[in-house]
């Protein structure tokens, strides 16, 4: 059995410009696709609703991410999709996501844009950096 990556979209996979439009987080992006070649299977988990489903699935196939599925939690608390996902590891950009994940024993790591500068409880957590 292979082993599941799970990993967010918005200021994980993906940011925005000031016009809205989509930009890919190149680190993030490259960190998932070596994943991938090491034998993980790739889902994507984000907070997103159902009707932005045909948006993620797009952007991924645009920069050929070669993920299994989305899910789109619609702002529900995502470890419950992670674990029924069988998640050993998760991506995320938001240290509360990381540190629930974490509790329920997923491997996390944190994407650092900086956003969480002051918060001591993302000192426990691998980072990748954004930029």
């Amino acid at each position: 059995m292979s082993k599941v990556l799970t990993v967010d979209f918005d200021y994980t996979l993906a940011s925005s410009d000031v016009e809205g439009s989509l930009l890919p987080v190149e680190p993030v992006i490259n960190f998932v696709k070596g994943k991938h070649l090491d034998g993980y299977q790739l889902h994507v988990v984000t907070f997103r609703s159902l009707k932005d489903k045909k948006e993620v699935k797009d952007f991924c196939k645009d920069y050929d991410i070669p993920i299994e599925s989305i899910v789109c939690t619609d702002s529900q608390n995502k470890v419950p999709f992670l674990k029924e996902l069988e998640s050993s590891l998760h991506i995320d950009d938001n240290a509360e996501v990381c540190l629930l994940a974490s509790l329920a024993g997923i491997e996390v790591l944190l994407v650092d844009w900086g956003q969480n500068i002051h918060n001591k409880n993302t000192k426990m957590f691998n980072k990748i950096r954004a930029s």
